[in-house]
């Protein structure tokens, strides 16, 4: 059986299905001018469906009808025989739904008379795929490090993924974003709390072990809060063994590749330890890293252990 070409559905997650939406719409206006009507699922009575589409001829302009949320429909089996019927080749359906019933009329019109995609929502593994693609739709550049940091701070929602990377489109820049400049830019990213508990730990001040706990009875991922100290430590260690060259604040700038204003920043913290105790942080963070990928180490424990390391006071 021919499929016909102007019956389009798109199922499941609600950014990616609005998403191939849109872009199939982008794809038709390049074709001919269509009229673009958008209406949500519960407000697609009979009555309104044929207003749409039951008395169109090949003279009517042509248009693109968008159904929203098809899955609140009030009388799906009337579209899903509209749709069996064939409609006017002036008249693109595009539905979109987070979940039909396979066993109903309308998912089995769809499937036999048009174009339907499934679109689950990307798990842990597949997210770094959905987030190159749209760096690349946005023409935004991570370093590796900073695409790990993106995924780990942001919350594992495709639309708040590509919310956040549509806010680093509008810092122009022809280069790759390192881990620091994206801390700074994120302003949704919900590390804001995690952010106040390491300046506390570089404080080496004594509430940052409660603050810990605060932060992972409130759910924050620990893993995000190892992945993220391990950064800070890296960048500390880094300025200060730069500094204690004799760099200025503007050639360590250059150096890492950051802003100098924030260097002046990673200095004022990094005066706190000495660079062996850097060195020795930095190999106990890889150490425990490993037991924690092995199995042999809850990343919660190690972090409260590498917490009260890094907090105690100087002798």
């Amino acid at each position: 059986m021919k499929k016909s070409q102007n019956i389009f559905a798109f199922v499941g997650d609600a950014y990616l299905r609005e998403r191939a939406a849109r872009r199939l719409i982008a794809q038709l206006q390049q074709q001919r001018a269509y009229a673009l009507i958008f209406v949500e699922g519960r407000e697609l009575t009979s009555a309104r469906l044929r207003e749409h589409i039951g008395g169109m001829s090949l003279f009517d302009d042509a248009k693109v009808l968008y159904v929203r949320r098809a899955d609140e429909l009030p009388e799906p089996e009337e579209l899903a025989e509209r749709i069996t019927r064939g409609l006017p080749q002036n008249i693109v359906l595009i539905l979109e739904a987070d979940k039909l019933e396979k066993r109903s009329k309308l998912y089995k019109a769809l499937e036999q008379h048009g174009s339907l995609e499934e679109l689950p929502t990307p798990d842990r593994r597949s997210l770094p795929t959905l987030a190159r693609e749209l760096l690349a739709e946005h023409n935004v550049k991570l370093t590796p490090a900073a695409l790990k940091y993106l995924l780990a701070t942001v919350e594992p929602d495709p639309g708040r993924i590509a919310r956040e990377i549509e806010k680093l489109a509008c810092y122009s820049i022809d280069r790759e974003l390192d881990v620091a400049e994206l801390r700074e830019l994120l302003f949704g990213d919900q590390s804001e709390s995690v952010l106040k508990f390491l300046d506390l730990l570089s404080e080496r001040s004594p509430q940052s072990l409660k603050y810990l706990r605060e932060l992972l009875r409130a759910g924050e991922d620990p893993n995000k809060i190892f992945f993220m100290l391990a950064i800070q430590v890296r960048t500390l260690l880094a300025v200060k063994s730069l500094a204690a060259q004799k760099r200025s604040s503007e050639e360590i700038a250059k150096e890492l590749g950051k802003p100098p204003w924030m260097i002046a920043k990673h200095k004022a913290m990094a005066q706190r330890f000495s660079e062996p105790e850097l060195i020795g942080f930095l190999h106990r963070l890889h150490e425990e890293d490993v037991n924690i990928k092995t199995g042999e180490r809850a990343p919660e424990e190690a972090l409260f252990d590498l917490t009260l390391a890094i907090a105690q006071p100087l002798t």
